[in-house]
């Protein structure tokens, strides 16, 4: 009986934790965007033009490098950038293994790609949370040790290494004449 009582109290605890975990998130979502929150509505499905579009693969790897390269961050995809909780069905129907582990496997090949194995196994902590009743993706991307540059394509479709930085609520390009000084500033390890 008192073995049955402290299993009660510990799946009491816990479900206490996760509803806590929730409101957290739910928190973090309603507070918006900022330099360390980026929303994503999805990952490779583009609502305006009801397709997979490549190009929001490649703007969620910027995401992660600019995190990455500045003090890290969380990128939720799901989620609009006016904080509608939108889920992840478009991307979820436009993959193979329409789920939650096809959507990880998909997300974790594309920066496996773009900036290896070691990165993606050691910077990156991918969740599935769900709030109000929808499943989104978080993504918890720490700050990184070398510094990440991401092949982007241009209106031609000519790709080109760029280096993005997490700025306030965006990331932009850093101009080539500051990639190097910032970079020995923020990874002089790296160097040494």
């Amino acid at each position: 009986k008192k073995k049955e009582e402290k299993k009660e109290k510990i799946k009491k605890k816990k479900k206490k934790e996760e509803e806590e975990e929730e409101e957290d998130k739910e928190e973090m979502i309603q507070s918006g965007e900022s330099n360390l929150v980026e929303f994503k509505t999805t990952m490779r499905y583009d609502m305006r033009e009801n397709r997979i579009n490549k190009t929001l693969e490649e703007v969620i790897l910027k995401t992660i490098a600019a995190f990455s390269n500045a003090q890290g961050g969380t990128l939720i995809m799901g989620v609009t950038d006016d904080m509608d909780i939108v889920g992840l069905e478009n991307d979820y129907n436009s993959l193979k293994d329409g789920n939650k582990d096809g959507f990880e496997l998909h997300l974790r090949n594309l920066v496996n790609n773009a900036y290896g194995i070691e990165f993606a196994s050691t910077n990156l902590q991918v969740t599935f949370p769900i709030i109000d009743e929808v499943e989104i993706c978080m993504v918890e991307i720490k700050p990184g040790n070398k510094p990440l540059f991401t092949n982007m394509t241009n209106k031609y479709g000519v790709k080109a290494e760029k280096f993005y930085l997490r700025s306030g609520n965006s990331s932009p390009e850093l101009p080539v004449r500051e990639v190097a000084s910032y970079v020995r500033s923020r990874f002089n390890d790296v160097f040494e």
